[in-house]
């Protein structure tokens, strides 16, 4: 089959590859062009995944995995936060978590780090913020509402008690 330079086009507009690319998905897929779509797509879906791994966000989401906790003799749980939260205390409170450390080692806790598969990551925290963000504006869109009603109405009461009326 001949592919044409429209067809071409059309792939490359729709899934933003190469002249060179789109030629070729459209050879092995005899000119059909939803099924070039289909290929490509999927093809740039695994490149978007590989180059994702050495990303910031990965990164920030198993630095977010990782927890310390503390653990008395009994077994109970005296301490389950985040590593994030314990080097951000270390960092501004040396003087408080040296000793603490310290007395946990004297007293025989247990203190382990470990991996949370369940953890928050990045996209969670993105998304509840543009929730929370949405509810705000929803929020204050109904104050700014309610409180320009209620300047109309006071400015509906004061016209009248000062008019005059003479007869």
């Amino acid at each position: 089959m001949i592919i044409t330079l429209e067809q071409i086009d059309e792939l490359r507009n729709r899934v933003n590859v190469t002249y060179e690319e789109a030629k070729s998905t459209l050879e092995r897929n005899d000119g059909d062009l939803i099924k070039s779509i289909i290929e490509l797509e999927k093809k740039k879906g695994t490149k978007d995944k590989n180059n994702n791994k050495g990303s910031f966000t990965s990164f920030v989401d198993k630095l977010l995995e990782l927890k310390f906790i503390v653990k008395g003799k009994s077994g109970n749980t005296l301490i389950d936060v985040p590593v994030v939260l314990v080097l951000i205390a270390f960092i501004f409170a040396f003087w408080i978590v040296i000793p603490a450390l310290i007395l946990a080692l004297i007293t025989s806790c247990k203190m382990k780090v470990y991996r949370d598969k369940n953890s928050i990551n990045v996209h969670g925290i993105k998304k509840n913020m543009h929730d929370t963000v949405e509810k705000i504006k929803v929020k204050s869109e109904k104050m700014i509402k309610d409180d320009e009603e209620n300047i109309r109405d006071t400015e509906d009461e004061n016209t009248d008690e000062n008019e005059i009326i003479i007869e």
